[in-house]
């Protein structure tokens, strides 16, 4: 839970910081372009000032432009139909031709290609007149913002990275010794708890012996019984949260372990009317720990049959693709709403408060089953279909 919320801590800051920082570096960089090319466009719109302004007229209407009036560095072609009609300036030069081509088939009125600023004007028909201006060491400058924004941008996120690490460690620090906290209490509580609870077993049984069966006594004995359950859970819950991620695992028989576990259940599904199925591929083996498959079966047949109807059935498969072991556990009942899938997996949750303390069910198991499944990096989720609830479990190999 630490991990996960430390790592939407950093995933946050971290999208947050660089959509800000890379925002900044970008807009600059588009910037200084735009500026570049205005500039540019705005020194080609005064040199069709003055005396040139009447032959640039003269030549938007088709008339032939006085080539006295250009100036080297600055070209005026007319393209028609991927071809130049007519270039204007007395400085000749092919690469400025295949440039005026290239420029006038784009849709952007302006901007660059190759060392020059082109900007560009459609007449009427399909003659589109050209202006190329020569300006090698604006577009070279232009060049190296960009450059120096993408190494900018680069060093930022390097930068954004390690402190939005150490910040989420600083931020969950007081939150995770809470939380250890609060493990080793329920670990301690839940051990201290056990002797009382003995002993008050040990007095009910020599008073049953003394007094027979009575009701009074049931109910003290049904409530130990229940308060001896949650105990349990809660130890297990503390030691799978504090156990060592360098614990020795052995290979074994996922499918073995699973048909063992099922047949485990078929006199509870037999008393229940419930009809249970098993489809198990055979040979499916893992490196683990044989209690911690145990456990998650038992939790998911258990909780499907108690959640199933009589005369309706109950479906266990076990299946490998690729790398990945997939239990599913089936049963056909109430759909859980959507609202709820997400929070089954929570501590002390339970949908039907009322029925589960019945059945002295506190909402643990589930979380439990959730905490073993992330130990082996799987998952476990709940989804609904055809009538079916099913719980599913992949487990990396």
């Amino acid at each position: 839970m630490i991990k996960k919320l430390s790592k939407r801590i950093f995933l946050l800051m971290m999208t947050s910081l660089s959509i800000v920082v890379l925002g900044i570096i970008i807009l600059f960089a588009i910037l200084n372009y735009r500026n570049t090319i205005n500039t540019a466009t705005l020194m080609m719109d005064r040199f069709v000032n003055g005396e040139t302004r009447k032959n640039i007229n003269d030549r938007l209407e088709g008339e032939t432009i006085n080539p006295r009036t250009n100036i080297e560095g600055l070209y005026y072609i007319q393209v028609e139909d991927s071809k130049v009609i007519e270039n204007s300036n007395i400085y000749k030069n092919e690469t400025i031709e295949e440039y005026a081509i290239k420029v006038s088939k784009r849709n952007q009125e302006n901007g660059i290609i190759g060392n020059y600023i082109y900007k560009i004007r459609k007449t009427k028909g399909n003659i589109i007149n050209v202006m190329l201006m020569e300006n090698e060491e604006a577009i070279l400058h232009s060049k190296k913002i960009i450059i120096v924004s993408a190494i900018t941008a680069i060093l930022s996120l390097i930068i954004i990275y390690w402190v939005a690490k150490k910040v989420s460690k600083f931020i969950v620090k007081p939150v995770e010794e809470t939380f250890e906290k609060q493990k080793q209490f329920i670990s301690d509580a839940s051990h201290e708890l056990k002797t009382p609870l003995a002993v008050i077993e040990a007095n009910v049984d020599v008073l049953e012996n003394e007094l027979g069966n009575n009701k009074w006594m049931k109910y003290i004995q049904n409530e130990i019984e229940s308060m001896n359950k949650l105990i349990n859970e809660l130890l297990l819950l503390a030691k799978i949260e504090n156990i060592d991620n360098v614990r020795e695992y052995k290979q074994f028989d996922v499918s073995k372990e699973t048909e063992i576990i099922t047949s485990m259940f078929e006199s509870m599904a037999y008393e229940k009317k419930v009809k249970l199925i098993s489809d198990i591929q055979e040979h499916i083996t893992m490196n683990g720990n044989k209690e911690d498959i145990e456990h998650i079966l038992s939790t998911l047949i258990d909780n499907a049959i108690k959640h199933t109807e009589a005369e309706k059935e109950v479906i266990i498969e076990l299946i490998k693709e690729k790398n990945d072991i997939i239990i599913q556990v089936k049963n056909i009942g109430q759909a859980i709403p959507k609202e709820e899938r997400e929070k089954i997996f929570e501590r002390f949750y339970r949908v039907d408060k009322s029925r589960n303390r019945n059945e002295k069910r506190y909402g643990l198991g589930l979380s439990i089953a959730k905490s073993t499944v992330e130990k082996y990096k799987g998952k476990i989720e709940v989804d609904f279909k055809d009538g079916f609830t099913i719980f599913k479990v992949l487990l990396p190999i």
